[in-house]
């Protein structure tokens, strides 16, 4: 759509416009008359909905400059998404998700506005530490007295999981209130797990609304609360397309992961770990800390962290 002439663009736009004269919320083509012999549509051609002419939805947008229009457009792009999304959903919880920004989006093209969260999910982060550095905390703390080789075999480990919580389809509220007790508990996954749809999981289609990591904005709460699913899951992966592993990586994924996500279990649940404690500190292993000197290091820890 970006490489579209100009006119096209405006037409396009016209669609979820407001109409300068009436409330009317975009231009829908007037059914054509069988004896009409022509199918371009002209700046007077009248609006199906308020019968005004398509000039009154597209007069807003014509001063617009291109990369104005192009930001407009790509909500548009994503308005359409989602409405697919909102048909293909069957789980209420998420298709009542999909239609918030739906309705969002729509008014911000209506209003020529970028598309902004708010409300009662706050905004990111919601939690600290976070899980990526509850995970870096937890590799210095298990790890730091081991040889150089031996720690960069688990902070590969954590790695790995982090980039898994990061393209992870988390379980619906539904489906997740089966397996735990409180009400409490259910309550509270179903806002984080809205705070995951609108924030981390609708912007990997939707460029119209700003991306975030899941696990530099959720801490351990959202973690202990998937923890086990998505450990039980990750492992039947590993073991049904082991042979897809490469070869050098196997002993890695097959025998040390789980060992991995094991002695993470217990950090995430024990009531007194320090690895969530805001003020954590640990000095890092010799071999690193020699490292750190250097700007390549540095940017090793940060890739890490993000």
């Amino acid at each position: 759509v970006y490489s579209w002439a100009r006119e096209r663009k405006l037409l396009k736009l016209a669609v979820y416009s407001g109409c300068e004269g009436c409330d009317c919320k975009g231009w829908k083509q007037a059914n054509k008359t069988a004896n009409s012999t022509s199918s371009q549509t002209t700046p007077t051609d009248p609006c199906h909905n308020c019968t005004h002419p398509l000039s009154q939805h597209m007069s807003k947008l014509a001063p617009l400059p291109d990369e104005e229009l192009n930001r407009l457009l790509g909500m548009v792009v994503d308005v359409e998404n989602i409405f697919m999304s909102i048909h293909r959903e069957e789980d209420p919880d998420t298709k009542e998700v999909f239609y918030y920004l739906f309705k969002l989006l729509r008014r911000c093209i209506v209003e020529l506005k970028k598309p902004v969260i708010g409300g009662p999910l706050g905004q990111p982060p919601f939690e600290s530490p976070s899980i990526a550095k509850g995970l870096t905390n937890f590799v210095l703390y298990k790890f730091g007295h081991l040889s150089h080789r031996d720690w960069q075999t688990m902070y590969d480990l954590a790695k790995m999981f982090l980039h898994s919580l990061n393209h992870w389809n988390f379980e619906t509220p539904s489906a997740w209130k089966q397996t735990v007790l409180t009400p409490e508990e259910v309550s509270a996954y179903k806002i984080n797990y809205t705070r995951w749809l609108v924030f981390c999981h609708v912007p990997t289609f939707c460029d119209s609304l700003i991306h975030f990591k899941t696990t530099t904005v959720f801490g351990r709460t959202l973690l202990r609360s998937v923890f086990k699913s998505v450990r039980s899951q990750l492992l039947d992966r590993c073991h049904s397309e082991k042979e897809r592993i490469p070869v050098e990586k196997r002993v890695l994924i097959l025998t040390y992961f789980p060992k991995f996500l094991s002695l993470i279990e217990e950090e995430i649940y024990a009531p007194d770990s320090p690895i969530w404690d805001p003020e954590f500190k640990q000095v890092p292993p010799a071999h690193l800390q020699a490292a750190l000197e250097s700007r390549g290091a540095y940017f090793f820890l940060q890739q890490f962290l993000n």
